[in-house]
């Protein structure tokens, strides 16, 4: 009876890992992969219940739940880093704090799974009129990144460039004037959109804002690049908004303030919004991550 029991469980063992081994191999033959954006919120203790130290864990389930190959977060400060860089296996990063360009301030952070990726290069620059360097740009009220790399992809050989930023709560101005040099940094990044393209992150405005407009209408004979929530084919939303302020905010006046950009070098096959809470009833973040699932051309 014991054998029998045994032979039973390992039988439904080795049927999951086939199963997931073939659903991994078809993932790779169509060269699909996920891309996550997460607004973290930084670790403060005057989030009280909400405070980083009681949620990190629940946000390490949500992002393994997701399992995204690339995964941008925005308000990540050092000792959020030190905890996701342990917490996250097979993920590596690059990004620098953004008040002095080392550990200092909050990170706009890339993880990349290795196994997935190979990184040729990378870089950091600020929302500002003197982007190389720390400081703040127009009407900003905080100093703002753009962390960059350049991947290409084992699976299929294939090159592309993912950004990741968060723009300006306060700076209209700002923010808007990010979307330009998020538009004309890529066209660098990419030889004049040569390359598939992607950036992800908090921009703090929505879809009829000027910002919004600039980076999907384009700049100065720089193509615009194009809303994954929009060009998806399949959507799955568990809700009409990513910020919620813990729960605080009402359906009917939430907004989606998160977005995944792509280049017409990247095919979208779904966009998805996760749910407020996880399963375990403890809020990850102010925010809810937003999940693109794409292919490069």
């Amino acid at each position: 009876m014991i054998v029998s029991k045994f032979a039973k469980c390992f039988a439904l063992t080795l049927g999951v890992l086939v199963a997931f081994g073939a659903c991994a191999k078809a993932a790779e033959s169509t060269g699909e992969f996920k891309v996550m954006s997460f607004n973290i919120r930084l670790a403060t203790t005057a989030d009280g219940d909400n405070e980083w130290s009681k949620r990190k864990e629940t946000l390490v389930d949500v992002v393994k739940e997701a399992d995204p190959v690339l995964l941008g977060v925005q308000e990540a400060l050092w000792v959020q880093m030190d905890y996701l860089d342990k917490a996250l296996e097979g993920y590596k990063w690059i990004g620098v704090g953004r008040d002095d360009g080392e550990k200092a301030g909050e990170f706009m952070a890339i993880f990349y799974k290795t196994e997935a990726l190979e990184l040729l290069d990378s870089g950091t620059f600020w929302i500002s009129q003197t982007p190389e360097k720390p400081g703040k740009g127009w009407d900003a009220a905080c100093n703002r990144t753009v962390t960059w790399g350049k991947f290409r992809c084992k699976a299929t050989g294939k090159e592309f460039v993912y950004a990741n930023t968060h723009l300006d709560h306060v700076g209209t101005i700002a923010r808007k004037e990010g979307a330009k040099l998020v538009l004309r940094r890529q066209y660098e990044l990419t030889n004049k959109g040569e390359l598939p393209f992607v950036v992800s992150g908090d921009f703090n405005v929505n879809k009829d804002s000027e910002a919004y407009k600039t980076i999907t209408a384009g700049l100065d004979g720089i193509p615009g690049l194009v809303d994954t929530n929009v060009a998806a084919k399949e959507h799955d939303i568990a809700q009409p908004y990513t910020f919620h302020n813990w729960g605080k905010v009402p359906a009917e006046n939430g907004q989606i303030i998160d977005f995944i950009f792509v280049n017409d070098k990247v095919d979208v096959a779904k966009f998805k919004i996760n749910p407020v809470k996880h399963t375990n009833g403890r809020f990850a973040s102010d925010h809810v991550s937003i999940v693109a699932t794409l292919s490069l051309k």
